[in-house]
């Protein structure tokens, strides 16, 4: 009797294992579409009801009580998940350099002549009509309309290179700019999944391990671990529970049911206001160049700084890709880049035509006689420079004087009347021949001047050719030409490193389906296994049962 109810509790047992092995099995087919979804598989073991056994076989047959679930087996690869997740969050890196170059590009996208290309040309065509009409008031006027047009574009293309900035990282001062930005949206998304982590974590701690739930919920941790990994390059350390410690950058982010440290986002100007800086100036890194960061993330927890300034911290994923947008030390060129070079542009063009404008000996036509130079002397009688102490072109008011590329315009001295009179037109490497009836141009200097290099120098047409030290021993067209050339083969070495990079995630991805993804076929072999097994189980279940039934009935 005691056998025949020992064995109706293993057939029992057996029905009870066989029916769950079964589900796991319906679980499986009904997730094989399911994003993230691991497969996963029953390990059965035998189960011993006794103690020590020993050599008696009569308790080694009662201690044996038939078959049990040891658990529920996630297919899983943690190597190829977090070497992933790494190169994961290098794709997002280079698809964000990829947009950031892609705007940038819109920019330099000078079609029909109406860019900075453009208006240097059509600033130098002017320049040359000057030089074979240096009396003309036309040509002067034409001129000057050419230059005030060339500032404006100029002024634009700052002003959208600035926009570009401000899209990506606010523009440095303001808090409303900040909370407009790319980087402030992915900030708070970030966040956001570093609580849906810490949740995870906290049901991880309280599952049983090797069950249903306990695996469902490590496919969800690793859904939200693959979410992170797009922003910032992570490590993780698991517990027994499969709850992760987080780390990006070194710095620990989550730990099991606690998020550690948040990432918090503040303009350059309020991180100097807080540690007693004056921003921009005192805005520099570790060797004291200016830091082109427009914003500062900072570790924080429970509202407190944790880590301060981990920009540096931030190399990959969308983040990296977005905080270093403008890093003038980083390779190939960036929103940051370009508008140093227009500013490098601007800043030349001025010093150029302002200082062959107001140097000694170069004088402008008298506005009273057109056909004369104006000239003054000293006290003496003799001739001084002329008085030709103008500047062509300006910083705008309010803007600090220091002329860029978003505040150089033409001297407001030009547009009033008989200023066009005011740019010079003649000039006298000797004095001793001074003719105040050689209403020439600056420009017939020659070759009469010229630098260490041989090149010639001084004249307004000259600057054309000239080559400057601050535009790496280019012209300004050449220059700026290199600057298009850098943003076109910018982006064709980002597009590459996007398509090398997403082959790279896509093969990834496809061996963690390969190990991770239900087989149909797989899947009907357990099923008939397990049925097959059920049905056996029933079968001694029924068996059993009707002979407790006779047994019962023949003890009346």
């Amino acid at each position: 009797m005691v056998s025949l109810f020992s064995s109706m509790n293993i057939a029992s047992g057996a029905l009870k294992v066989n029916e769950s092995a079964i589900s796991v099995v319906s679980h499986n087919v009904a997730n094989m579409n399911t994003e993230g979804y691991s497969k996963q598989k029953v390990n059965l073991a035998t189960r011993n009801i006794a103690g020590t056994i020993g050599n008696n076989v009569d308790a080694q047959i009662r201690s044996n009580g038939g078959v049990m679930i040891a658990n529920v087996m996630r297919y899983n690869n943690d190597y190829l998940n977090n070497y992933y997740r790494s190169q994961l969050s290098d794709l997002n890196k280079y698809e964000q350099q990829l947009g950031n170059l892609g705007d940038l590009a819109k920019v330099f996208d000078d079609l029909e002549g109406e860019g900075i290309d453009g208006a240097l040309s059509s600033f130098y065509e002017a320049l040359n009509n000057l030089q074979e009409y240096p009396a003309s008031s036309t040509a002067r006027v034409n001129f000057i309309e050419s230059a005030k047009t060339l500032t404006s574009v100029l002024n634009s293309k700052s002003l959208q290179l600035d926009q570009l900035n401000a899209k990506a990282l606010g523009d440095g001062e303001t808090e409303d700019s900040l909370k407009n930005s790319q980087i402030y949206t992915k900030i708070t998304a970030f966040n956001d999944k570093l609580e849906e982590l810490a949740e995870v974590n906290k049901a991880l701690q309280v599952t049983q391990t090797g069950t249903l739930t306990a695996n469902n919920l490590l496919d969800r941790r690793d859904m939200i671990l693959n979410e992170i990994a797009e922003y910032v390059d992570i490590e993780t350390k698991e517990a027994p529970s499969g709850s992760v410690t987080l780390y990006a950058g070194g710095m620990e982010l989550v730990k099991g049911a606690s998020v550690t440290g948040k990432l918090n986002i503040q303009t350059a100007k309020q991180y100097c206001i807080e540690h007693g800086m004056s921003y921009p100036d005192d805005w520099v890194d570790d060797e004291g160049n200016p830091r082109s960061d427009l914003a500062v993330i900072n570790i924080v927890n429970n509202g407190s700084v944790v880590i301060s300034d981990v920009n540096k911290q931030i190399t990959s994923g969308s983040l990296g890709g977005l905080i270093h947008s403008g890093d003038l030390n980083a390779d190939g060129m960036n929103p940051g880049k370009a508008k140093d070079a227009l500013n490098k542009i601007a800043t030349e063009i001025a010093t150029m035509f302002n200082s062959y404008n107001k140097r000694s000996n170069a004088f402008y036509i008298d506005p009273n006689d057109t056909t004369k130079l104006y000239f003054k002397t000293d006290a003496d009688g003799n001739i001084t420079n002329g008085g030709n102490n103008i500047d062509i072109f300006t910083a705008k008011s309010g803007t600090g004087g220091i002329i860029d590329a978003s505040n150089i315009q033409v001297n407001s001295e030009l547009f009033a009347d008989d200023g066009c009179w005011k740019i010079a037109c003649a000039y006298f490497q000797d004095m001793e021949n001074f003719d105040a009836n050689a209403v020439g141009n600056a420009q017939n200097v020659g070759n009469s001047l010229v630098d260490t290099l041989g090149n010639p120098i001084g004249s307004f047409l000259g600057t054309r050719s000239e080559k400057r030290t601050n535009l790496n021993g280019q012209s300004l067209e050449d220059f700026y030409t290199g600057i298009v050339g850098q943003v076109a083969a910018g982006g064709n070495n980002a597009q590459n490193l996007v398509d090398t990079q997403s082959d790279i995630v896509d093969s990834l991805y496809a061996q963690i389906k390969s190990n991770n993804s239900v087989d149909l076929n797989e899947e009907l072999v357990d099923l008939v296994k397990y049925q097959t097994a059920y049905a056996a189980s029933a079968q001694v279940f029924n068996v059993v049962n009707t002979c407790l039934d006779t047994l019962m009935t023949l003890g009346r």
